[in-house]
């Protein structure tokens, strides 16, 4: 059977496997279309038949989802045919090898950590080519797009990714807990200064319950993953750990504001003991120990939230992440994945045309009426479509609202190998091996050496 892969291996994975694998040889670029001004809709319906492979990573249900935007689009093009190509293991070491055997798809989904490592492989056509030929797509992203979530996708000037679906994380946290142990909920608004790490704390504390040393109930759990999870909380914190988030020179994780966030987050497990250590969670994952009511509350993504609410007896909502001492808001993580084009296809225009559909108003609002997503286009946010999808909860704004305080994540070729380093040292923090501070003068210079060698 293929395997899941998560929002959390695919962070996990940065891509690692992919680089492995020898650089495809240069692909030829085919003329995006030029047809002198605004790709008017009779052109697009009068688009030469094609059959296209589209080739993205999914659950079961996610698939659901895909085939039918899938299915709408044919509707709408009749001549052209999409095939579903569902990833069996690593997403993007697959991509390469297909490249590299030069049978590529033609259309893929595109995740934002590894987007960088593939298009300077030249896998990927630079969509600005068609955004500029498209008058009504480009009045779509003048208007409705999330600027900065445009460019965490584009990489050496080029638009090499049209994002799709959100997937910052937020804090999930388990209401019938909260009202056992009479502590208010935490508030629903990202710029609400009141919810801060010691009110977080204080929280967590008095929902941690004992039976004699034994915790039989945390007060929070991670459910993402640990070094990404803890590092995010540094943005809260008004913290930098690099020059720049897309195409980065330089690390700058050694930034105090950073290093408070990591060891604040270390220190809520072994020093506070309000959530689970890292041989705990080995044991159980922090998502289960949330669903299974052992932990009040979880930081995690809106990926979970297809199974949180299909359990009857979880009675839960969402909040922000808590904002540090020397933050202005609470941050969270602009992560996304989005669709491309293949630079090799001969069918661009067609291939463009479905990435348009889907990633515009008519593909967004299937995404929406999933509630397996969070789309992109601000009107369909806030639209019925996408409200109606979350009944389960009180606060489906939160997931919405995350998108005007995220802050980008790194966008690197070099990814895969700082990211494994990275990780190793944020290990040391998270079971009180190491300090924070200590952990990124050791980092800092390995880091820059990744970025450096990567360089163009």
């Amino acid at each position: 059977m293929a395997r899941t892969w998560t929002r959390r291996d695919l962070v996990k994975a940065g891509g690692g496997l992919a680089a492995t694998l020898p650089l495809a040889r240069p692909l030829t670029t085919f003329a995006a279309p030029r047809a002198g001004g605004a790709t008017s809709r009779q052109a697009a319906q009068n688009l030469e038949p094609a059959e296209l492979n589209f080739f993205f990573g999914a659950n079961a249900e996610e698939a659901k989802t895909r085939q039918k935007i899938i299915d709408a689009f044919m509707q709408k093009f009749p001549q052209i045919k999409i095939k579903a190509q569902v990833a069996k293991n690593d997403p993007v070491q697959e991509i390469q090898t297909q490249f590299a055997g030069g049978k590529g798809p033609d259309i893929m989904m595109s995740w934002e950590l590894t987007y960088s490592g593939l298009a300077d492989r030249n896998i990927f056509a630079d969509l600005n080519d068609f955004i500029k030929e498209d008058a009504d797509f480009q009045q779509v992203i003048e208007t409705d797009s999330v600027p900065d979530l445009m460019d965490m996708f584009k990489y050496k000037d080029k638009q090499y990714v049209l994002p799709e679906q959100y997937t910052g994380v937020v804090i999930y946290y388990n209401k019938k807990l909260f009202k056992d142990a009479d502590v208010q909920p935490p508030p629903a608004d990202w710029t609400d200064k009141s919810w801060n790490w010691d009110a977080f704390l204080d929280t967590a504390t008095k929902l941690t319950k004992k039976s004699g040393s034994r915790v039989t109930q945390f007060g929070f759990a991670d459910a993402w993953w640990w070094p990404l999870s803890a590092t995010v909380l540094g943005t809260g914190n008004g913290g930098q750990w690099f020059d720049r988030y897309v195409n980065p020179t330089k690390s700058t994780i050694t930034d105090p504001k950073i290093s408070a966030a990591i060891q604040w987050y270390a220190d809520l497990a072994n020093v506070h003991h309000v959530a689970p250590t890292a041989e705990q969670v080995a044991t159980q994952a922090g998502a289960d120990m949330f669903q299974g009511g052992r932990a009040a509350m979880a930081l995690t993504g809106h990926w979970f939230y297809p199974a949180f609410s299909s359990q009857k007896d979880l009675d839960f909502d969402i909040a922000p992440l808590p904002v540090g001492p020397d933050g202005t808001t609470a941050k969270t993580d602009m992560g996304s994945t989005g669709l491309s084009v293949s630079a090799k296809t001969k069918f661009q225009k067609q291939a463009w045309e479905f990435v348009k559909f889907s990633c515009g108003p008519e593909g967004q609002k299937v995404i929406a009426e999933s509630g397996l997503f969070v789309p992109v286009l601000k009107s369909v946010q806030k639209s019925p479509a996408f409200l109606d999808a979350h009944k389960a909860i009180e606060r489906p704004q939160v997931f919405t609202d995350a998108i005007e305080n995220s802050v980008q994540l790194p966008i690197t070729p070099a990814w895969n190998e700082l990211s494994a380093e990275w990780a190793r040292e944020e290990d040391k923090v998270n079971r009180g091996k190491e300090t924070a501070a200590d952990a990124a003068k050791v980092l800092e210079p390995k880091i820059d050496g990744f970025l450096k060698k990567h360089s163009s």
